[in-house]
């Protein structure tokens, strides 16, 4: 929901500096924790949190409790993108997830290597997106297959449209390779 469509009463409220802002750093980095947004707009955290909760209030963004953090969107997110751009938020859930999206049928090792974290951190990531309904897996005697349980074409709109706030030489070659099909 761009701030180009809102009606005069609802411009007003962008219409301050500070408050247009992060309006628009929570537009770039929706699903950016409050730290994040804190380090990135340079801001004290009482300013920064009085103009978040104000265009909370006034419907420009949501919040959303995720563990110990508090996850900020623009308001326009479906609910389902919020949860999983939250989750491509975190450096190393999102290797994960653009490891499997990469390779289909994935092993724990294959992720392990793929990441470069250790394994029984790979086990806790994987339980934590099993329960959070994004990938599923199959046992096979000894090896456990991963896959994904949600549809990529959602992924890579997400990471398109935020391509430039992650950063990141993964979402890039991932986005890439996506294109080129």
């Amino acid at each position: 929901m761009s701030h180009e469509y809102y009606d005069e009463k609802n411009k007003k409220i962008l219409e301050l500096e500070t408050r247009r802002k992060i309006y628009e750093l929570v537009k770039r980095y929706s699903g950016d924790h409050f730290r994040a947004l804190e380090r990135k707009s340079n801001l004290s955290v009482g300013v920064l949190k009085y103009h978040i909760n104000f265009l909370t209030k006034h419907n420009f963004i949501r919040q959303e409790k995720d563990g110990n953090n508090t996850r900020y969107f623009i308001a326009n997110i479906q609910h389902e993108n919020r949860k999983l751009l939250g989750l491509l938020r975190q450096k190393n859930i999102r290797k994960i997830i653009l490891c499997i999206f990469s390779n289909e049928n994935c092993h724990h090792e294959d992720i392990v290597k793929y990441v470069n974290i250790s394994p029984s951190t790979v086990s806790w990531y994987l339980k934590r997106l099993e329960r959070e309904e994004i990938i599923s897996y199959v046992k096979d005697g000894r090896k456990t297959t991963y896959s994904l349980r949600i549809d990529k074409e959602e992924i890579v709109k997400l990471l398109v449209t935020y391509k430039e706030s992650f950063l990141d030489a993964l979402v890039n070659k991932t986005v890439e390779m996506w294109e080129i099909r």
